[in-house]
Formats: structure tokens, sequence, C-alpha cells
């Protein structure tokens, strides 16, 4: 197995567990807040965006980028 395909797997088992945290918040409100509540309050300190802006390049560079 080489690592393009553990880093694939890898990335969609990430996707997976958002789409399934998703659910869960629209089935258990109370005890999981939606996406957006919980993306507002990341976003509110500068350092966060910062970093999330670094974490997407990354992975576009990354994952994306063809050599």
């Amino acid at each position: 197995m080489n690592s393009r395909l553990v880093t694939e797997i890898g990335f969609g088992v990430i996707v997976f567990a958002a789409v399934a945290l998703w659910g869960a918040s629209h089935l258990f409100p109370k005890k999981i807040p939606p996406l957006t509540t919980v993306l507002a309050a990341l976003m509110r300190k500068r350092s966060t965006r910062i970093a999330l802006v670094l974490a997407w390049w990354w992975v576009g560079w990354h994952f994306f980028v063809q050599s």
C-alpha cells in the first residue's frame, strides 16, 4: 500500500466523520451544535482564521498538486 492511498483513505475518513457529525447535529441539536455555530465561535479569533488558511494551503499543496 503506497502513501498516497493511505493519505486518500485518511481524508476519506475525515470527510465521513464530518458528514456523521453534521447528521448528528441535526438529530441531537441540544447535544451537538450545528457546524455554523462552531465555525462562528472559531472564527472570532484572528489566529484561528490564519491557522485555517494555512491548513487549507497545506491540503492544497500536498494533496491536489501533482508533481
